[in-house]
């Protein structure tokens, strides 16, 4: 009798067959492919591979789409992200052309001339175009749910994903969870020309031990494990020239709220005060939308309490394009917000509520929960275009492509106030 991993294996190859048909060389082996960056989107692309071996060649060749010419040759390592057996494969490109397109191989061997790769594109220096990005979490309940809105994430085409924690719900735990999540991700995560679409990711309580918040990253392994994550560190800045930054924040998962990381925060915020665009991303929200406990309206959480005290003062002082927040299972819209009132000349906007690929909760009644303009149980993603022109139009789209919210924000970011407003 064949073992149950023998015949998981053949199951996971012949799913992923046709994706990686073409490759210079075969990868039946490999169950999910996904790039990130871990410094300059507009200069590298990190390629990731996940894999049952460990023998295939950590190799990467690459080269401009439009022009062809020569293949480029780049290795990078090789991990086991335990405790799993998966082998995970990363390959970090440096060095390349911004706004361009590449098409990439895998292999031992350089590809034929007329190889035709996969693809991916790297970010512009300047915004000389529109930038459009999706973002959302709580991805996976099921692999029904999550491969809609996955299938819909790619159909809008978008330069890359943001995505705000609870990808898989392996709970640090349950590597299978992890492996429908990539292949649900590389079949359908395709823009124009089968073109890759790189993600951003934020951890939440579904990727530690047992669903909980206050833990290390040791309790976290496969998230860690699978994304190369800037300084290997849950909270980071990514700066895309000096159009946009974003910043990914950690709310009590694997690193705390206060200390450290909102000292850290003040200063990247600072930082960037220059930066056209810029957008905090985080799993548990400050102004939420589930009744947890059930005596308290959300935003009165001792945790939803601790981001207003230690991180919205920064984003209030040195002022932000509109924030994302996840985990509480419903579409929200806030009223702007600063000093944690509204504001509608000078607030920011919370966007949320993680409800990729799950199921909906009940929302407060919005006459209760004074900060929420628009609160509704329904799965979505938010649909976000930057313009050259300082605009960010947003839209909140159903599975099935229904446009059920949209609004303009008609400058780049908030003011910036004083210390002591």
């Amino acid at each position: 009798m064949m073992s149950l991993m023998f015949i998981q294996r053949i199951l996971l190859a012949a799913t992923m067959f046709w994706v990686f048909a073409g490759l210079a060389t075969a990868q039946s082996d490999v169950v999910g492919m996904y790039l990130n960056w871990q410094r300059d989107p507009t200069r590298t692309m990190t390629v990731n591979w996940v894999s049952l071996y460990d023998a295939s060649p950590t190799n990467v060749w690459f080269r401009p789409k439009e022009q062809g010419g020569t293949w480029k040759l780049q290795r990078g390592s090789r991990h086991r992200v335990r405790p799993s057996v998966w082998q995970v494969y990363r390959v970090e490109l440096v060095g390349l052309e911004p706004g361009t397109d590449y098409e990439f191989a895998l292999g031992a061997t350089l590809p034929k001339e007329d190889h035709k790769g996969l693809l991916f594109r790297t970010m512009p220096t300047v915004l000389d175009r529109p930038i459009r990005f999706v973002t959302g979490g709580d991805m996976m309940h099921s692999r029904e749910m999550v491969d809609a809105m996955n299938r819909r994430a790619g159909r809008l085409d978008p330069d890359f994903a943001l995505l705000g924690g609870d990808l898989a719900y392996a709970n640090g735990v349950d590597a299978t969870r992890w492996i429908d999540w990539f292949q649900s991700w590389t079949r359908y995560l395709r823009g124009k020309e089968g073109r890759l679409i790189p993600l951003v990711t934020a951890i939440g309580n579904h990727e530690v031990k047992g669903g909980y918040n206050g833990r290390i990253p040791e309790d976290a392994p496969y998230f860690y494990g699978f994304f190369g994550l800037p300084q290997n560190r849950s909270y980071y800045a990514l700066d895309f020239g000096r159009y946009l930054s974003l910043i990914i924040l950690d709310s009590d998962h694997t690193q705390p709220i206060i200390g450290a990381q909102a000292t850290w925060l003040g200063q990247a915020l600072a930082a960037r005060v220059g930066q056209q665009f810029v957008f905090p991303c985080y799993h548990w929200p400050s102004y939420g939308t589930t009744k947890e406990p059930k005596d308290l309206l959300p935003f009165e959480h001792p945790r939803s309490k601790a981001i207003q005290s230690h991180w919205i003062p920064h984003f209030d002082r040195f002022g932000v394009s509109a924030v994302f927040e996840n985990d509480h299972h419903n579409f929200k819209r806030t009223f702007p917000l600063r000093n944690n009132q509204r504001n509608d000349a000078n607030g920011i906007v919370y966007l949320g509520d993680g409800a990729w690929g799950v199921g909906t909760r009940t929302v407060p009644p919005l006459d209760k929960a004074w900060y929420l303009q628009k609160a509704e149980p329904r799965r979505h993603l938010h649909h976000v275009t930057l313009n050259p022109t300082g605009t960010i139009h947003f839209q909140a789209v159903e599975a099935d492509g229904t446009v059920f919210d949209e609004f303009t924000l008609t400058r780049p970011r908030t003011p910036p106030m004083s210390r002591n407003p």
